[in-house]
């Protein structure tokens, strides 16, 4: 396990920009513009971030996905997700407001010129807090004694990413 000091080096926050990359490429998201009519309602849960600050929203709606955002498969490296992803279909999206019901949906948020500062994601997909958390940065508050159970829970997000495979994407 690396010491504290090599984890505040290794986990700064993350860009949006960076962020999308890994939505795009490795989780097959599909990025919509945040005034799309069909996630309007998203949008306006009490804990999603203020529109102004809202940089962008993809939606994850691939089955092999969904089974790994929800642990019912453990890493993108596994024999299982492979088989899984190949049986996954690629929608269009105009087709969007069709999938949205088994989907998750991610919002991702900024006050701080690009680096993400808050994120929101609708359905069930647990992994997703490990994720952005981690993209979230370790914050030197964490080394705090009154801050042990906020420094554990950032270790076991690192842990949870390490083993989707994902990890190295960081």
């Amino acid at each position: 396990m690396k010491s504290k000091s090599d984890i505040a080096g290794t986990f700064p926050s993350v860009t949006i920009e960076k962020i999308e990359k890994i939505l795009l490429h490795d989780l097959d998201a599909i990025k919509i513009e945040k005034e799309d009519e069909c996630i309007k309602f998203i949008l306006q849960d009490p804990y999603c971030p203020d529109k102004s600050h809202i940089y962008s929203v993809y939606v994850i709606y691939k089955k092999s996905i969904l089974n790994l955002l929800e642990g019912r498969i453990h890493s993108i490296h596994s024999h299982e997700f492979m088989n899984a992803k190949k049986k996954d279909r690629t929608i269009s999206k105009e087709d969007i407001e069709y999938v949205l019901e088994m989907a998750a949906v991610v919002v991702l948020a900024s006050e701080n010129n690009g680096v993400l500062t808050n994120y929101f994601y609708s359905g069930d997909g647990e992994r997703l807090d490990s994720i952005f958390n981690i993209c979230l940065g370790y914050s030197t508050d964490l080394q705090k004694k009154e801050h042990k159970v906020s420094l554990q829970r950032f270790m076991k997000d690192i842990k949870v990413v390490e083993q989707m495979g994902l990890l190295e994407k960081f």
